[in-house]
């Protein structure tokens, strides 16, 4: 893990709005998502972001997913990644393991003194690995 400060940026894509409970009891939204957004919108060749922001409650509540490009022009909604500083884990290329790096993620805040802000907290999803940013207080 390391801490990076981050300046804002946009991205084009799809949102749905769900919660952690729902997801692992299977009656989520986000592999719909998922599937529409690369069936939709994906050009095949540009890095994807999952971004996770709007929260209600933090872990336990709701929250947008946003699933997006850099590109502005995919005919989606335009969402803003928040500047600030981020938390960031590097994972091996297995976006079928997502769930379990977030779990490694809950766990490694559940006994640390950094604490989540909860604002913008997203997926990138690269040729060498998924990055997990993290917004964290100051």
């Amino acid at each position: 893990m390391e801490i990076l400060a981050v300046d804002g940026f946009k991205i084009c894509g799809l949102k749905t709005r769900t919660k952690n409970a729902d997801e692992i009891n299977g009656d989520g939204k986000i592999s719909a998502l998922w599937a529409k957004f690369t069936k939709e919108f994906y050009d095949g060749k540009s890095e994807i972001y999952g971004v996770y922001c709007s929260y209600e409650n933090g872990v336990n509540g709701l929250y947008d997913l946003f699933i997006g490009t850099k590109s502005l022009c995919c005919g989606g909604e335009i969402l803003e990644i928040k500047s600030g500083k981020y938390a960031v884990f590097s994972f091996p290329c297995e976006p079928h393991n997502v769930a379990k790096f977030w779990g490694e993620i809950w766990k490694y805040f559940e006994g640390s003194k950094l604490k989540r802000a909860y604002e913008t907290d997203f997926e990138l999803y690269g040729s060498d690995g998924i990055r997990i940013y993290i917004s964290v207080l100051d």
